[in-house]
């Protein structure tokens, strides 16, 4: 009987997954043969892209209709091939800074207009006159979102310090409102670790119903 290439497929699918599964009873040689095989995959999928979408697409391609778009990837490229040079490893330093600024600044954007932005203007639609009419909790919605992000803002505040007068009274209304926003972060943390718990039992489910459908797919095929 000749084996399907779909069934192969199955088997060493079903039986990659019974060495991760094997990590519950401790670290063992299966488990690690089973995280060399998908890593030295990931690497030669990596290794394939790029060798695909970075030297063949953009310096070959790319080179022969916009020469001057390549030349800074190019350069940057091969000095930070000096790395690997303990002696002239400080030349690959310009390619390090303006990866690690340019990462900074694509993540300072992202995080100004993807989450202090965005947090800014849903606090004041929600204590807008539109959600006053729409909701009939407008108001308390409002106000709560004011309160959280106040309050959670507050919560990073660490040079509060014991203080006399309207300084202390200050003092311990900042203290007040950090411990009301490390609150809302509770709240927070724990809704995310339950959608990050909910997430892995969902993909154990998954691969226990995929061991399942192997075997009765497999047991069909080898009673055919």
């Amino acid at each position: 009987m000749i084996l399907d290439v779909e069934i192969v497929g199955l088997i060493l699918g079903a039986g990659l997954t019974l060495l991760i599964f094997s990590y519950l009873l401790g670290d063992n040689p299966l488990y690690r043969l089973a995280l060399h095989l998908f890593i030295g995959a990931l690497v030669g999928y990596s290794f394939g892209i790029v060798l695909r979408d970075v030297l063949i697409g953009m310096l070959l391609t790319r080179w022969l209709t916009e020469p001057v778009a390549v030349v800074v990837p190019l350069v940057l490229g091969l000095l930070l091939l000096f790395k690997g040079f303990p002696r002239h490893a400080y030349v690959g330093n310009f390619s390090i800074a303006y990866l690690v600024g340019v990462g900074t600044a694509v993540a300072l954007s992202g995080a100004l207009l993807g989450t202090l932005v965005p947090q800014v203007g849903a606090t004041g639609r929600a204590l807008s006159l539109e959600s006053f009419v729409s909701f009939r909790l407008g108001p308390l919605d409002g106000l709560l979102i004011l309160v959280g992000t106040v309050c959670t803002l507050m919560a990073f505040n660490f040079t509060a310090r014991k203080r006399r007068g309207l300084a202390g009274v200050w003092a311990r209304l900042v203290g007040v409102t950090a411990w009301v926003g490390r609150v809302f972060l509770i709240f927070a943390f724990g809704v995310a670790f339950a959608g990050a718990l909910t997430a892995a039992l969902s993909i154990f489910v998954g691969r226990i119903q995929y061991l399942i459908d192997v075997y009765f797919r497999v047991a069909g095929f080898l009673g055919g």
